[in-house]
């Protein structure tokens, strides 16, 4: 039987006991299988080759699996972060999931599913932590709930997500949660604080100040609060002994997650903390106006401000609950929310180079949405009817239904979850002759370079799961490719050294690539590029209307698109002709998960598929000819899917579009 609301917890009693054990196992499980069934539905079920950032997380993952991994994921600045506690999250996924039981297609595949562990033990958590606060499963349960409803209008991806601003928010909520039982002096919730600290701490080295931030205006609340009853006081000789037993261990539990970055900076001194210094050293130049617009920014989603108002005013005026310890409680979360938008504050003035990162404050959506919880418990805790346990069972309901509708969503950014091409081009390279790893200068242009390192870290990772250290980046390395990724000296002189550029950005009718795929064109090194043959339709509108035969549109500017399942070309007779041809297409994808295939006949004979997708929308292909090149020649794409703008509310062209052709040599 559930504790009625008016009985305050005993803060000397740990956040999990016997008693209150089962119903958060229950929960966890719950939450878990839950989340489990949508992201297997979603994407854990495919066979899933990662880019960009998840690639690179998952080359530090492989050294996780092993326990060596020391360092947390890159940063942008060209440091890693201060720990790997989140990674090895994503390891124990991979190496249970699908290393050891082999019920998920692909090592990603286990990561996804360890990150529905991962949220239900954080969602968990804010559960029992607001349980000890208010001392009844229904309004708890209640509080959890619409949390997680408002979390999945802000930010949808949070629950399935596997990318770390998404994996922040949740550890930050029980942060906050934790850190507002200082307020009155409690410390039944100083070792969660420790762990849930840990965690984002190690995703993130700017959490170090803003907890520290927080830490600050915790202990002034308590100092104001407790200026009648020292006995509550923190900073006090008698409170520090009385509670030395819950401060040292959790001290101890936060110390463990620096451990990492302590060996790392004594393996190879200064390590990550000599950037840390550095970037902290510049001046961000944030005027207090923009980084308030900042933190304003998170209030904005579903009139979040409008219920964080309405809270802060019932919390100023008391609201009528029953019990003054959960009065006490409830105003000391309004504190911790105060204490969270000062640390952001602060991270936007002195810390963010560029307030248009949003993405750097999406862990601060914990805080609306918690007030949501918060606001409904204070209507909760203040009602005197007896229905209000039937209401809060409907507002749970319709909550699961919303957070549902959420989570059901797939992640804006699964494109990257998986690139096609990795194994070809793998194959490609590891035939080289010679010996040594490959060398690859990575061209870094502009916009382009996000685009190139992101296929690059995908062949890499593909390599390294194959057991072959295949090549390293000389040029333009940085440290999402790895440590020991970058070329050493002796390595550069080697006729296996390939410039990398990006196949979307560079000029096809103008250059013939070594080797391409995966959205890649590699040079050889010292080659000296020269334009190739090619006829451009731009150029030559009347050659491309006396070869271009049935399934055709009409000509544009510099292409022309296919229409309809086949399009031909017919070439007359030419005795000069090579014996093979190139076109340069593009295809149409109306959306980034869309692929295309095209299959080519030459005078009726098979002569090739390709892929277009998101990745390769634009690509160089050659099509052998045959024994007769000269002859006359019958050329027939076969268009797996051709689709029109118009099934996409792209426009009102109904047209079915499969490939554009660009040029021909």
């Amino acid at each position: 039987m559930n504790r009625p609301s008016s009985v305050v917890a005993d803060d000397r009693q740990p956040l999990m006991n016997a008693r209150t054990l089962s119903p958060n196992v229950l929960l966890f499980l719950a939450i878990a299988i839950a989340l489990m069934i949508f992201q297997w539905q979603i994407d854990a079920n495919k066979v899933l080759h990662e880019m960009g950032d998840f690639g690179a997380n998952s080359l530090l993952i492989l050294d996780a699996k092993r326990l060596h991994l020391l360092y947390g994921n890159y940063s942008r600045i060209g440091v890693n972060h201060p720990g790997p506690a989140i990674l090895y999250v994503l390891a124990f996924g991979e190496l249970v999931f699908h290393d050891w039981l082999h019920v998920v297609p692909s090592p990603f595949s286990g990561q996804l599913l360890a990150v529905c562990l991962y949220s239900a033990a954080w969602i968990v958590t804010v559960f029992a932590l607001v349980r000890r606060m208010v001392g009844g499963v229904v309004p708890a349960l209640m509080f959890t709930l619409v949390f997680t409803a408002a979390l999945g209008l802000f930010e949808p991806s949070v629950f399935l997500g596997i990318w770390f601003p998404d994996l922040y928010i949740l550890p930050f909520a029980v942060v906050v949660l934790s850190i507002s039982r200082l307020a009155w002096g409690r410390t039944d919730a100083l070792r969660t604080l420790a762990v849930s600290s840990g965690f984002v701490i190690n995703g993130h080295v700017s959490f170090i100040p803003m907890l520290g931030v927080m830490l600050i205006v915790m202990l002034a609340a308590n100092f104001l609060i407790t200026l009648r009853n020292p006995e509550r006081r923190i900073l006090s000789a008698a409170f520090l002994v009385r509670h030395r037993r819950d401060i040292l261990v959790s001290v101890g539990i936060l110390f463990l997650f620096f451990v990492p970055l302590i060996l790392a900076t004594i393996v190879d001194f200064p390590g990550p903390v000599y950037g840390y210094i550095w970037f902290g050293s510049n001046d961000k130049h944030n005027s207090l106006q923009d980084a308030l617009a900042f933190v304003g920014l998170f209030w904005e989603p579903g009139y979040a401000w409008a219920w964080g108002v309405a809270v802060a005013l019932m919390l100023l005026t008391g609201v009528r609950v029953a019990s003054k310890g959960v009065l006490r409680d409830v105003r000391a979360l309004g504190i911790a929310f105060v204490a969270a938008s000062a640390a952001l504050l602060f991270y936007a003035k002195f810390g963010i180079d560029r307030l248009g990162l949003v993405y750097l404050g999406l862990f601060y959506y914990a805080v609306p949405a918690l007030a949501a919880g918060l606001g409904l418990l204070c209507l909760y805790e203040a009602a005197r009817s007896k229905a209000k346990t039937v209401a809060a069972g409907i507002v749970t309901v319709a909550a699961i239904v919303a957070t549902g509708n959420a989570v059901k969503v797939p992640v804006y950014y699964n494109e990257l979850y998986d690139i096609p091409g990795s194994a070809q081009l793998y194959d490609q390279l590891r035939k080289l002759p010679g010996h040594g790893r490959i060398v690859l200068d990575v061209e870094q242009n502009g916009k382009a370079w996000e685009y190139v390192w992101g296929n690059v870290v995908a062949l890499q990772l593909y390599a390294r799961r194959q057991g072959e250290d295949l090549f390293c980046i000389n040029e333009h390395w940085q440290i999402l490719f790895t440590r020991p990724a970058k070329c050493r000296p002796e390595e550069l002189n080697t006729p296996r050294r390939f410039f990398v550029r990006p196949m979307r950005t560079s000029n096809m009718a103008a250059e013939d690539p070594d080797f391409q795929g995966q959205g890649l064109l590699l040079y050889r090194h010292g080659r000296v590029l020269t334009p190739a043959a090619y006829t451009r339709l731009v150029d030559h509108h009347d050659y491309f209307r006396s070869i271009l035969g049935k399934g055709w549109s009409n000509i544009e500017t510099d292409f022309v698109w296919s229409m309809g399942p086949v399009a031909e070309i017919n070439l007359p007779a030419d005795p000069r002709r090579a014996q093979e041809i190139h076109l340069d297409l593009g295809g149409f994808i109306p959306e980034k998960s869309f692929r295309q295939h095209v299959d080519v006949t030459v005078n009726g004979k098979p002569a090739g598929g390709w892929d277009f997708d998101n990745f390769e929308i634009r690509r160089q292909v050659r099509i052998p000819l045959g024994p007769e090149p000269g002859a006359p020649q019958h050329i027939e794409l076969h268009i797996a899917h051709p689709v029109s703008p118009k099934q996409y509310n792209w426009s009102p062209d109904g047209r079915l579009l499969g490939v554009s052709l660009y040029g021909i040599r």
